[in-house]
């Protein structure tokens, strides 16, 4: 079992510093702090990555698999092994290295199929949510945060970080609470109206925004009040966003499954009428 020591053997003998780890791994440095003084486990997805980044020989992993599966085998555990080992080979999908750009295409396929639909209500919808993805994914990217903050300043780092995810997400709440009144400003179609899914999206990015609200307070009760164990979130993060983005993107493929079953009803009707 690798431990915090190991990690951070690791890294030293790779000549890589905390900080460079830190711009390796997309997250803070008390992030891979946590990681080498044991306050938080590594997930598998990262420790993946560390691995790599260290330029250490993964078949000397693998060897250690085999060989543990060869003794389940015998005890007739073989099977849970397996599982276990295909859930851990595709861990690393859970990057936002991959699920951000992959949540970004599928709304913009869903605009795009709402535009050729010519679905008023679902093109606003997946417009709203492609928009202040976006907006959001951008700002990070470009390195804002790091730029206008002290990298040792944890505190200001965190409230930054937090604070400006958590402002999106309000933002994506009240634009589609009130997403059939700002369609009707901004278009003067007659189709607008107020779908079955309105009341599911504003629901999930609330949930989104009580997570970025948990981990703002964690941050500072982590930064300020020195309570280490306070990580909970933290850990957890990637993982908590994207179940309710996992559910949005159900939503959106609901939605455009009843948008092409609609299309066709009226389509027999009005056949039938002729």
């Amino acid at each position: 079992m690798i431990d915090g020591d190991d990690l951070r053997a690791m890294r030293i003998n790779a000549g890589i510093s905390q900080q460079g780890m830190s711009k390796k791994l997309k997250c803070d440095r008390k992030t891979i702090h946590n990681y080498e003084i044991g306050v938080s486990d590594i997930p598998s997805s990262r420790l993946f990555q560390w691995l790599t980044f260290c330029k250490l020989d993964l078949s000397i992993l693998l060897n250690q698999v085999k060989a543990v599966r060869g003794e389940a085998s015998k005890n007739g555990q073989s099977k849970l092994l397996d599982i276990m080992s295909v859930i851990l080979l595709f861990s690393p999908l859970w990057s936002h290295l991959i699920v951000t750009p992959l949540y970004l295409l599928l709304l913009g396929v869903c605009a795009a199929y709402s535009v050729y639909r010519k679905d008023i209500n679902m093109t606003h919808i997946a417009a709203i949510l492609f928009t202040l993805t976006a907006a959001n994914h951008v700002v990070f990217e470009a390195g804002i945060v790091d730029y206008v903050t002290p990298i040792e300043n944890q505190l200001i780092q965190g409230t930054l970080h937090f604070g400006i995810h958590l402002m999106f997400s309000l933002t994506m709440v009240i634009a589609l609470m009130f997403r059939v009144q700002l369609s009707r400003f901004l278009s003067k179609s007659k189709r607008i109206a107020l779908t079955h899914f309105d009341g599911i999206f504003h629901w999930l990015y609330i949930y989104a925004s009580l997570i970025y609200l948990l981990a703002l307070l964690e941050n500072i009760a982590w930064s300020h009040f020195e309570l280490k164990s306070w990580t909970l979130i933290y850990d957890n993060f990637e993982g908590l966003i994207y179940i309710g983005w996992a559910l949005c993107c159900g939503a959106l493929l609901a939605m455009m499954i009843s948008s092409t079953n609609s299309h066709c009803c009226n389509d027999k009707q009005t056949t039938g009428n002729e």
